[in-house]
């Protein structure tokens, strides 16, 4: 079965059926599939994740500003430049909002250091590109460790998924561990994650904030050299 095209007049189309001789006509024949409406070249899904991506950078620059009480949804759609009816398109509330934010921060912190490594490389150079990389990005742009890893309050809501998203980055820094070092100290591997995430992203923030009195390559260098310290310690065959 095909479909043919009858013109009733000069703005008007209408779908005609070419319907089979095995065919009744009175079944039913479906309709053609609609065409997705592109407007500028983008579909509807790009440009509504196009809002988003907005929105989320309104929020990220309202938040390293003002914390969460400078975050408004009137205050983020004036900063997207996008009426509400777009926002409750991408968010149900500002709890989810600030919530992405922070995810986006984690995502984009975890592909820095990942997206560092050579895979050809050996173990020590694997970590010293991973936390260089990261100490890079959130030293290039220090809002970005301020609201990750808790200096700029977010509220008990967003506080969560703040948690959520370091417990992220912890869970791939033990993925890491284990491409170094192999199963057999996943516990140990696991343990010491979360102790030397948690450490960087203080040493960060003291950094930031001016509490140490060293130079950033210096701080750097002092975090790679914990890392590796603290993967040969669990890495021994008496641990």
């Amino acid at each position: 079965m095909g479909w043919s095209v009858s013109r009733v007049s000069r703005r008007s189309v209408i779908w005609v059926a070419k319907v089979p001789d095995d065919v009744s006509r009175a079944e039913t024949i479906p309709e053609p599939p609609p065409t997705p409406r592109v407007y500028g070249g983008q579909s509807a899904d790009s440009r509504a994740q196009a809002r988003r991506a907005r929105l989320l950078d309104a929020a990220f620059e309202l938040v390293a500003e003002h914390g969460r009480q400078g975050v408004t949804i009137a205050a983020v759609c004036q900063a997207s430049e996008l009426n509400k009816r777009y926002f409750y398109e991408s968010f149900t509330d500002l709890d989810e909002l600030l919530a992405a934010v922070t995810r986006r921060l984690g995502d984009d912190a975890i592909a820095t250091a990942i997206g560092a490594i050579d895979p050809t490389d050996d173990g020590d150079a694997r970590i010293r590109s991973a936390v260089r990389a990261l100490v890079a990005d959130m030293t290039d742009d220090p809002r970005r460790a301020r609201v990750l890893f808790g200096a700029v309050p977010l509220g008990d809501a967003a506080a969560g998924h703040r948690s959520t998203t370091i417990h992220r980055i912890v869970a791939a820094a033990t993925a890491e561990g284990r491409e170094i070092l192999g199963d057999a100290a996943e516990a140990r591997i696991a343990q010491a994650a979360a102790m030397l995430v948690g450490g960087t992203a203080h040493v960060l923030l003291d950094w930031l904030d001016g509490r140490l009195e060293v130079d950033r390559d210096a701080m750097t260098e002092d975090l790679v050299a914990s890392w590796l310290a603290i993967r040969d310690a669990i890495s021994r065959p008496d641990r």
